[in-house]
C-alpha cells in the first residue's frame, strides 16, 4: 500500500482511523467556481429571450420561457444541494423558511430590475435582459447562502 500506512495499527487507532475518514467522507463539498455565474447567465439569457419573444408577439413562446427559469431554477438548486453533499435523500430540518425566502428574494430581485427598467424607459427586450441578470444574481447568492447554512448545519450535528 504505502508507507503512510503503518501495517501494525492496533484496534483503537483503527477505529480512529475509520472514524477520520467517515467524517471526511461525510465533510460537504464548496459549489465548482463556474456555477454562480453560468446560473446567472441562463437567468440573463432566458430574460432577454422572453424580451425579444414579446417583442415578436410570439405568445407560445413567451409562455415556454416564462416556466423554463422556474424549472431550471429548482433542477440548479437541487444540483448545488447535492453536489455539496449537504443534504442526503429528504430534506434538512430547518430548511423551509430559507428556501421560500430564496425563492421571494429572487422573484423580487427579478421583478424590481423589471420595474427599474421599464421606469428608465427600456424596451421588452431590455427589460426582460435586467430581470434575467438580477434574478440570476440573486439566485446564484441565495444558492451560496443556503449551502453555507447547510453545511453549517451538518457540521453542528
Amino acid at each position: 500500500m504505502g508507507e503512510s500506512i503503518p501495517a501494525d495499527l492496533s484496534a483503537a487507532e483503527a477505529l480512529r482511523l475509520a472514524d477520520r475518514a467517515g467524517a471526511a467522507a461525510r465533510r460537504a463539498q464548496q459549489l465548482p467556481r463556474w456555477y454562480g455565474p453560468v446560473i446567472a447567465a441562463g437567468f440573463a439569457v432566458v430574460g432577454l429571450a422572453v424580451g425579444q419573444a414579446i417583442v415578436a408577439e410570439q405568445v407560445w413562446l413567451i409562455a415556454v420561457l416564462g416556466a423554463l427559469p422556474g424549472s431550471l431554477g429548482g433542477v440548479a438548486a437541487r444540483i448545488a444541494v447535492r453536489r455539496s453533499g449537504v443534504v442526503p435523500r429528504g430534506s434538512a430540518p430547518g430548511l423551509g423558511v430559507p428556501v421560500v425566502l430564496a425563492v421571494l428574494g429572487v422573484s423580487a430581485a427579478g421583478l424590481g430590475a423589471l420595474a427599474l427598467a421599464r421606469l428608465a424607459g427600456g424596451d421588452p427586450r431590455w427589460m426582460g435582459a435586467a430581470a434575467g441578470i438580477a434574478a440570476g444574481t440573486a439566485f446564484w447568492i441565495a444558492m451560496d447562502r443556503l449551502n453555507h447554512r447547510v453545511r453549517h448545519m451538518r457540521e453542528n450535528s
